[in-house]
């Protein structure tokens, strides 16, 4: 990370703020997802409130949720569980977090006046340097010597997974132009730091006002491996005058908010 721009956790932040914005959520489902999106209304998805964790258990936080209706008539609601994991490597009892996160939704619904629990559909992002994929709790436990008397004791689900730092340039530009693209591209290319100056006007492309310029340029001077004033200059260079002077003045008021 450049010493100028200290931004802690640059990973977790961009990526809440950015599946906070319910069109991103939405694209990532329809097109990561599809099968979920043929019984999702996303005309009813709502953003939930993350997780009341008791105090002892503050480093479990689900990262984003959301709440969102069948398609048809009835009342029955499912949660999206969008949950983002960066590590510099893999975690392997990631199973066990995420395993946390849907007990405790359903049981506020069940707190909820006597609901019936609500399906948890887990999605985990990843963009780590290494290939990794996520054991379910049965795998963790597969070479138990007693694995098959505890077998029916043992809860599991799997998970809705993508890992970004697969996909290839083309198939990101394959995207519609849109902010989901211009995360989706800056957040994949987080440790194929080579292919961020080679396609930094797609990345941008899709980032419209202020807000979303400030945050695809915090993010990528977060993670970045050049200085600062390096970055900048390229941006100057490649993306013009009138688009440096507004990123330059975008990173200044924010730091002035932030007391930096």
């Amino acid at each position: 990370m450049p010493q100028d721009l200290q931004v802690h956790q640059p990973d977790d932040r961009f990526f809440k703020s950015a599946m906070s914005d319910p069109e991103v959520a939405i694209s990532y489902i329809k097109y990561f997802f599809p099968e979920v999106a043929r019984i999702a209304d996303f005309e009813s998805l709502s953003l939930e409130n993350s997780i009341g964790i008791r105090p002892s258990l503050k480093q479990f936080e689900a990262d984003v949720i959301y709440r969102c209706r069948f398609k048809g008539k009835g009342d029955d609601h499912f949660y999206f569980c969008l949950l983002f994991e960066h590590k510099s490597k893999p975690d392997p009892h990631v199973a066990v977090q995420v395993g946390f996160y849907i007990m405790e939704l359903m049981f506020r619904a069940v707190r909820r006046g006597g609901q019936k629990p609500e399906p948890v559909l887990p999605l985990i992002f990843y963009n780590g340097k290494k290939k990794w994929e996520p054991k379910t709790l049965m795998e963790l436990f597969s070479d138990h010597p007693h694995l098959s008397t505890l077998e029916p004791y043992i809860p599991n689900f799997d998970f809705l997974y993508q890992d970004a730092s697969s996909l290839s340039p083309e198939e990101l530009l394959r995207l519609d132009l849109s902010y989901f693209r211009s995360a989706m591209m800056a957040m994949a290319f987080r440790y194929r730091q080579h292919l961020i100056f080679q396609y930094i006007e797609p990345i941008f492309g899709g980032a419209l006002g202020k807000e979303k310029i400030m945050a695809i340029t915090t993010y990528l001077l977060g993670v970045g491996e050049r200085s600062e004033e390096t970055f900048l200059e390229k941006l100057k260079t490649m993306l013009g005058i009138r688009f440096w002077s507004e990123c330059s003045q975008i990173l200044f008021w924010t730091r002035r908010d932030e007391g930096a």
